[in-house]
């Protein structure tokens, strides 16, 4: 049979399509792609692949960068549309391009349209997932820097740092809905007097997120930690914490480093009834409260509305006010018994935080790996040895579909991974490590490596910490928080994640998060690998109709069988 079955997922930035048929489809060339958005017109996406062959100019009679898939076909099974956008209400169709008796593409068979959806964070349950746009080892960061003439240094100047010359519109793109939403939540509890903040902090200091601070006042009660230092007393967040108490919020220090970081970034907002505060919400995840954690490092954010897990976690807060700058017993206690089978809808969540005794958190999410039976997307920043060693070995052990990204692997052995074969559709990678593109490829501008990343903008490039275990299987589980799932977040430091079981839309989210960077970093790793080998990464579009048995084998067969088994 050669009807088409498509195949669509969604979070708040983007849609991922997927498509499969049976058999081959005489004379196919490739896909176009179909959008329809709200009630407008259909509209084909365009392709950046061209047929080698193909001269046609534009008006300034330069060669052509992207065409309509009609013309230009997707010759793959899957595709993200980044285009698509917080709100749009949208619909796709897969329309084959084959050969007809003239030589020339024309329509072959169709999938049906797929059903309309709402690109929105929600998730139902009072739960809603956010995500920045921190790619700035990116195609669309670097034309921008060269429409604009500027560097890496000079983007960090102008597009994320808030000053009289920031370029909102670049700081608003990079932030996402992860931006809004933090700036939205301190401006709900400034504009209603009987709401409160309590947080704890890690690193504070975009001007944005401390005057949503500011504005709230002795309503907004902070754990502030003392950021990475080399030296007792030290104080990254020296700035912030002055206009915070002199704005007369409540701060509490907590000056852990240079001995450990106290890194959770965690919320909790509930009313205030006389001395009596009823918690109502938590926002926790990756993101430090700094211009680079909103806008140049890969992020997540998620907000919770279950009164069970704010008091859990506004009784982490009131352990951590009276710990000052130790670890009580009552801490320590607290965190070697993690709160699990908190009610979230139909699903639950488990609320773990550290540091804990005997590694008892990475242990647990070891044990979490090796019980998936489907597949495993992570993005992480420096992760150890545990869960990453158990995880990788998941591809081979137990046939799983294995893919995540990393800033960096430190421990021993975790970077032997496969790499790659001849043709970008055999590539195969467990695991990247980030970077970007170093020089020109095709029309590719060149977008800087992560060396170069590193010594513009910082150290972190993926600062997620996200494990999606067998997302669209019967007990899907997602982990997320500030844990870096290494010893020292175990043993030394204070973290928090949380472990959500059987919640399909919330696993949808971060799975298409996952699976984007995944490719976006795969790619890369495929140009610097070329480079290294010497040869050319760059492919044109195929015009033998056997491109497509590659449905059948190597990565193509391997994505299709866990993202649409049932064709």
């Amino acid at each position: 049979m050669t009807g088409i079955t498509l195949k669509v997922f969604s979070n708040a930035d983007d849609v991922h399509l997927v498509w499969r048929h049976a058999d081959d489809i005489p004379g196919c060339l490739g896909f176009a792609i179909q959008c329809r958005r709200g009630d407008g017109e259909p509209k084909y996406l365009s392709n950046r692949v061209g047929f080698e062959n193909d001269t046609d100019v534009d008006a300034d009679g330069k060669r052509l960068t992207s065409r309509s898939s009609q013309i230009w076909p997707f010759q793959r099974y899957d595709w993200t549309d980044h285009a698509a956008d917080l709100g749009d209400v949208i619909a796709y169709r897969i329309v084959a391009r084959v050969v007809d008796d003239a030589g020339q593409l024309t329509d072959g068979p169709a999938s049906d349209w797929s059903q309309a959806l709402t690109l929105s964070a929600d998730c139902g349950d009072g739960v809603s997932v956010h995500f920045n746009r921190g790619y700035v080892l990116s195609q669309f960061m670097a034309r921008y820097m060269q429409r604009k003439g500027i560097t890496l240094e000079e983007l960090k100047a102008t597009a994320v740092v808030v000053s009289e010359h920031v370029d909102r519109e670049a700081r608003a793109f990079l932030g996402g809905t992860l931006r809004e939403t933090m700036l939205a939540m301190m401006t709900e509890v400034a504009e209603s007097l009987e709401l409160e903040l309590h947080a704890a902090l890690y690193e504070l200091s975009d001007e944005e997120l401390v005057d949503g601070l500011v504005a709230i006042g002795d309503r907004a009660h902070i754990v502030l930690a003392n950021g990475s230092v080399d030296e007792d007393g030290e104080d990254e967040n020296k700035d912030a914490r002055k206009r915070l108490k002199d704005a007369g919020c409540k701060v509490h220090d907590r000056f852990l480093a240079p001995k450990a970081l106290a890194h959770n970034k965690f919320v909790v907002i509930g009313h205030k009834d006389g001395d009596v505060f009823s918690p109502e919400k938590v926002w926790t995840g990756s993101t430090n409260w700094t211009p680079t954690g909103l806008c140049t490092q890969l992020n997540n954010g998620i907000m919770l509305v279950n009164k069970d897990l704010a008091d859990r976690y506004e009784a982490q807060f009131t352990l951590l006010v009276a710990a000052h700058d130790g670890v009580t017993d009552e801490l320590l206690e607290s965190n070697n018994h993690p709160k699990r089978g908190i009610a979230l809808g139909d699903a639950t969540v488990d609320s773990w935080f550290s540091r804990l005794s005997r590694e008892i958190d990475n242990k647990e999410l070891v044990e979490l790996v090796k019980g998936a039976k489907q597949g495993v997307f992570f993005i992480m920043f420096q992760p150890g040895n545990e869960p990453v060693r158990t995880l990788l070995k998941m591809q081979t052990e137990k046939n799983l579909y294995v893919r995540g990204v990393a800033t960096q692997f430190t421990s021993t052995g975790a970077e032997d991974f496969k790499l790659l074969k001849q043709d970008p559709e055999e590539y195969f990678l467990d695991a990247a490590q980030d970077t970007g593109v170093g020089k020109t490829v095709g029309q590719w501008a060149v977008e800087g490596t992560a060396a170069q990343f590193r010594g513009a903008i910082g150290h972190a490039i993926t600062h997620s910490k996200i494990l999606v275990i067998d997302p669209f299987g019967d007990d899907p589980i997602v982990v997320t928080g500030s844990h870096n799932f290494s010893k020292s977040a175990s043993a030394k430091n204070d973290e928090n994640f949380i472990v959500i079981r059987g919640h399909r839309e919330i696993a949808m989210h971060y799975a298409i998060n996952a699976m984007q960077t995944y490719s976006h970093y795969r790619w890369r790793a495929y140009l610097e690998e070329s480079e290294r080998e010497d040869r050319d990464p760059f492919q044109y579009l195929s015009r033998n109709p056997n491109w497509q048995r590659r449905r059948n084998t190597g990565e193509t067969k391997r994505m299709l069988a866990f993202w649409l088994p049932e064709v």
